[in-house]
Order: structure tokens, then sequence, then C-alpha cells
């Protein structure tokens, strides 16, 4: 009955994928330069990667401050595959002021990355590569790939409940026309930022950071602050401040729920004389459950079929901009299959 309902479930995703792809393809020939022009919108995805459960393998490369183990060294380097399989309804999926669609999207995302200790020092290095295409039936002119690569340097302090830690990461992403057909546009985002994490047990008592009593931990606080600098071509290149608070709180050793949200301010060079102001805001909860090992035929059968979790997700993205036509509502619910090894 396990292996029966594992395999409908596959299927289902699988023809899922195959439909929105296919869809894709046939409908939306011409990536939308606004998408280009904000990002990849990770915000969600990290959401999603910032669950606070054990039990699938990722590593803590994370805008969010209460993704498990981002203050905990790496003593042995780490590897790690995650895949993601959405399946979302999106209100708007050419992200404009007006007009948009509502459709329904599929944005699978698949990460390898690894992460290890900078010899004896206390900071972790991290690099990651990142592809995802994004595709929506009845969502014309929406369809895009993203590559994005990415390191990471982060300061380590397991041992005592640590302080704000600061963090430098570099991102390029390039921009493809369906399917990874052209590049139409390339990033570079450099980051510093800091973060701090507050854990507490279930009963809001005060708990150290540490890999040790990580399993006390119950309730998560966290914050983190960043400033980046993009160069873009083609132009305009930009600059932002990023504030993002988070809170994560664990229900049971199968259900867990979070609540994340990224602000980010952003100034665009000027070009023609005109100066680009945006303010983005994307609010993301998440309501995760993670399938237990014995529906999969044990614990070893569970590791190899990637641990899965399916999360429910609402995200909001807004942005405000002094440039009407960059300015956008957005709404995306679903759910996401999230799997790693």
């Amino acid at each position: 009955m396990t292996q029966c309902w594992l395999s409908l479930s596959s299927a289902a995703v699988c023809v899922l994928l195959s439909t929105v792809i296919g869809s894709g393809v046939a409908i939306s020939q011409t990536a939308n330069s606004n998408a280009g022009l904000k990002g990849g919108q990770d915000n969600l995805f990290d959401a999603v990667l910032a669950t606070p459960q054990q039990k699938t393998p990722f590593l803590p490369d994370n805008v969010f401050a209460t993704a498990p183990g981002l203050e905990q060294p790496f003593l042995v380097t780490q590897f790690a595959l995650n895949a993601l399989a959405p399946a979302l309804f999106n209100s708007n999926a050419q992200a404009l002021r007006s007009g948009g669609n509502n459709a329904f999207e599929g944005t699978p995302l698949v990460r390898l990355g690894w992460a290890s200790q900078l010899f004896d020092m206390p900071i972790r290095i991290s690099g990651a590569a990142s592809f995802r295409t994004k595709r929506f039936v009845n969502g014309p002119g929406a369809a895009i790939d993203y590559i994005r690569p990415s390191a990471r340097a982060q300061f380590t302090n397991p041992q005592d409940d640590p302080p704000f830690l600061p963090y430098l990461s570099y991102a390029p992403e390039l921009d493809f026309d369906p399917t990874f057909a052209k590049s139409f546009a390339i990033g570079h985002d450099i980051t510093f930022g800091i973060a701090k994490v507050f854990n507490f047990d279930g009963a809001l008592n005060r708990i150290p950071a540490g890999a040790k009593i990580s399993g006390a931990t119950v309730w998560s606080f966290g914050v983190s602050l960043g400033a980046q600098q993009r160069f873009r071509d083609p132009p305009p290149q930009s600059h932002a401040f990023s504030f993002n608070p988070s809170v994560s709180y664990v229900i049971s050793e199968q259900w867990n729920a979070s609540f994340d949200m990224a602000i980010t301010r952003r100034w665009f060079e000027t070009i023609d004389g005109v100066s680009q102001r945006d303010l983005t805001l994307e609010p993301t909860g998440v309501v995760e459950y993670v399938i237990p090992a014995e529906w999969l035929g044990g614990a070893d059968a569970a590791r190899s079929r990637g641990a899965p979790a399916i999360d429910f997700v609402i995200g909001l993205g807004h942005n405000r901009s002094n440039i009407s036509g960059h300015e956008y509502t957005q709404w995306r619910v679903g759910l996401i299959v999230k799997t790693g090894w």
C-alpha cells in the first residue's frame, strides 16, 4: 500500500510538471522582462528550505536566520541535493500592475550544494548551484528559466548563545528564455549581512544555540539584515537593503509551521534621467508535514527517497515603485513537495 501510494504520488508529480512545462513551452515563448529585473524570487524557496525539521537534508545557506543550523560549524565537508516540486496558484503570473493572468504555476527547482569549515577558523564556507524553470498554464509571456550559483562565508559560533553572526555572499544569476534557450540577462549580487536567532523551548524559556540542544528548540525567532550591490547586464545596476524577520514553531515530529517576511528596499541607477526606487514585501507562511519513515518502508527507504515533506505554502509578493509599470501584487498559494539527499 505504501509503495503504491508513493508510486502514484511520484507519477502525479511527474505528470503535473510535464503538463505545466509542456503548456509553458507552447504558450509562453518570451520571458517577462519585469521578472528578470526583480530577480528570481528565491525568498519563497528559502522559506521552504528554512522549515524547522532535521529529517530532509539541506545545507544552511539561507536568507532567514531561523533556518536550522545556520550558526553551526561543519567539521566534515557535507554535500546536499535538494529538489522542490511546487504546484501553485499564481494570481499575477506576469507580475504586472494590472491585467496579469491568474495561472497554475509549476516551478521545479534542483539545488546541489556543499559546505565545510574554513580550516580551524570559526567560518563556514558553502557553495551551491540552483536550476529552476518557471512554467504556467494560462500565463503567456511569463515563462522564465534561472541558473543561480552562489558562494557564502558565514561566521559560526555554536558554543553559547551567539551574537549577530556576519556573512558575505556572492550569487550570480542567469535569466533564460524557455527552455534555457537564450540568456537575456545576467546579474551579480554581492551581499554583506548579519543574522541573529533566539531559541526557546515549549514553555518559552530561552535556550542557547548549539547542536547538542537543538532538539529542545520549539520556538525560534530570527532576524537578518543585508546590504547588497547588484551588477546587471543589461543595466540598470542597483543596490539594496533587506530586513528579514522570521519565526518557526515545531508542532510535533511530523508537523511544523513558520512565517517569514522579506522586506527589500532597492535603489536603481539613473538611466535617461529616470531613477527607479522599489520597496518589495514578501511575507510567506509555511505549514509542513514530514512524511513518516514507516510510510515509506523504513528509515533507509525514506533516506533513499529523499526524506520527503509536503509544504502548504501561501506567499505574497507586493512591489511598490515610483515607476508605475513596475508595481505589482502577486499571490502564490499551493503545495510544494520537498526532498533532499
